[in-house]
This record gives structure tokens, sequence and C-alpha cells, in this order.
């Protein structure tokens, strides 16, 4: 491959072959050599040093190096370390935005890219409905009594399960800078916490601390997320809709499927409201009417709990209204 076509070939195998920017992402992230090693993944570090043909110690350099900027990740295979590239494009724009190393430009190229290429991908999962990247778990204390939760869309019970936690910056705001909520909240589990410590990405926490993330998350108005599957999971993501890759574009139907919504939806007691307006300040999907007369809840609820946890008379409650299956397993 001539110069250029290396980083176009690490494009396509994230789905992203007819992008403008992605390559110059690649680009900013990886010299020549190393994007040239990064498309013989995956492999050992002794495969990749007989492949490109040097030494394996400068093969394990380059690939440290790659490990830190976000460009491969790391498995064990028969005691091995095993190289791989990122499984998909936000596995990418995550690891590398927390790169301490990277170069100025390459923030602004990625906030290009979310904000214009990204969402032809969107409109793709969206379309051939796919499984969402990401789910909404519920603030638990504005469940109704009778609602069966399950341990993985419970944040709280994932926290008090996890061996170890760690916490980065929230990579969205990060990047994006279009509010100030709170940045570092993004809260990393078991395997993803091990995972940010060796890269030094971020920092080391207790249950109790992590506890008080959500809660601090929970008054700032953010949302709850994990990955859209069951099962621990690595990370709980704390979201606003004005950042968030993937929170911002829930409410468009074109771009929705990115995002599942959690089982459950959110229910007024119309006897109960006083029309205040609380919960439609909140809703980070615009889900709440109050035109003509108590709130009422709208189509494309994703029942994250933000509304019943504004409501000053808790006339707002989560009911279960999609079974187990909603969450792929």
């Amino acid at each position: 491959m001539g110069t250029g076509e290396i980083y176009r070939e690490l494009s396509r195998r994230l789905m992203m072959e007819n992008s403008e920017i992605l390559p110059r992402i690649w680009q900013a992230v990886c010299t020549e050599d190393e994007a040239r090693v990064v498309a013989m993944l995956p492999g050992t570090a002794s495969e990749l040093a007989g492949r490109a043909e040097r030494p394996l110690a400068e093969m394990e350099k380059m690939l440290d190096s790659l490990f830190k900027k976000g460009a491969v990740f790391e498995s064990v295979r028969d005691g091995e370390t095993v190289y791989r590239m990122p499984r998909h494009i936000v596995q990418f724009h995550d690891a590398s935005l927390l790169w301490d190393g990277a170069p100025e430009e390459m923030n602004g190229l990625w906030v290009n890219f979310m904000d214009t290429e990204y969402v032809a991908l969107l409109e793709l999962v969206t379309q051939v409905k796919m499984p969402s990247f990401m789910r909404v778990i519920p603030i638990n204390r504005t469940l109704d009594s009778q609602s069966r939760v399950l341990v993985y869309e419970d944040a709280a019970r994932l926290i008090e399960e996890a061996r170890s936690i760690a916490v980065v910056p929230c990579v969205c705001r990060k990047s994006q800078k279009l509010c100030d909520r709170p940045l570092e909240v993004c809260i990393q589990l078991n395997r993803g916490a091990e995972y940010t410590l060796k890269r030094g990405t971020g920092r080391e926490i207790g249950k109790e601390e992590a506890l008080e993330l959500l809660k601090k998350a929970e008054e700032a108005g953010l949302v709850h997320m994990v990955e859209n599957r069951a099962g621990m999971g690595n990370a709980i993501c704390n979201c606003c809709s004005c950042c968030c890759e993937m929170l911002r574009y829930a409410s468009n139907a074109k771009t929705a499927g990115v995002l599942a919504p959690s089982r459950f939806i959110a229910r007024v007691d119309a006897a109960v409201c006083t029309w205040c307006g609380a919960c439609i300040g909140v809703c980070p999907v615009r889900a709440i009417d109050m035109t003509d007369g108590p709130a009422h809840v709208k189509e494309g609820c994703i029942g994250c709990g933000l509304c019943a946890a504004s409501c000053p008379l808790e006339a707002i409650t989560l009911h279960e209204a999609r079974p187990a299956e909603h969450i792929p397993a």
C-alpha cells in the first residue's frame, strides 16, 4: 500500500471506508510504520515481529506505544498476550481521546467526525436494525415497587458486585465541551478498570466513591448507560444529551437505533402533577409534554428516570414496559 492508503485501510476495517476524516485521525495517532503493524493484527508480539521482520524488542516497544495511544487492545490466548484493533469506531474514539500525548489537532478531527460522518453510520445501524451500541439503565429509586430489576440494569448493584473499579473523564464532554456538567464520572468496571489503570488514563476508586459518583451524576441530570448486553459489562457511562456520542442522537428517528431504552417507561399520576415543569427541563429526549394539561409522557421515552427524580411531588414513577428479552444475551 502507498502512503496514505494504509490509513484508509484501517478506516475500512472500522466500517468507514469512505470517510474523509477518519484516515486523518489514524494518521494523527500512528506513524505509517505503526499503521502497517496495526493492519497486521491480530497477533502476539512474536508473531507480529516475524510478519514485519523486526526485532522482538522493537515490536514490543511499538505495541506498548500503540496500546497507550488507544490504537490496539490486548487479550490473553493460551497464556500469551494477543493484540487486536479496536472492535468498532466508538471504542477507537473513546480510547484515543484519553491518550495523554494526543496531538492538539486530533480532538478537533474527532469532533468534526462525530458531528458529520458518524451520523451516516448511526442511520445505517437504525435502518438495518443492528443491535444498539449502548442501553439506558434507570435511576433505581424512581422505579415502581412492583418492577423486576435485573442486576445488569441497576447501576448500584453493578458497582457492589464489581471486583475492581476506576473512573476516567467523559471523552464526549472532554472533546465536545458543550456543557459544564461533571467530567470525571465515567465508571470503569472489572476488565474495563484494569485496562484503564494499565494505560494510566484513569484512577482506581472504591465502591463508596463510585456510588457517590452515581449520585453526583443523577443530581447533574446525567443518564446512566451501559453496554447493550446482559451481564456485568465494563463501564457505566453518565451521559448528557448535548455531548454524548449516543444520547444526543437518540431522539432523532433516523439515528435512534444507536441507543436502546431501558426496560422501563415513565408514567405520570395526573392527579398529583402540579404542572411545575421540572420534568420537562430534565428529559434528555424531550419525551414529556404539558401543552394541554398535566405532564404526560410521549413516545420516545428512554426510561432513564430523570423526570421522576426531579419531580418534587413524586408524581412520576418508572414502570416495567419491556420483557427481560429486550436485553441481548
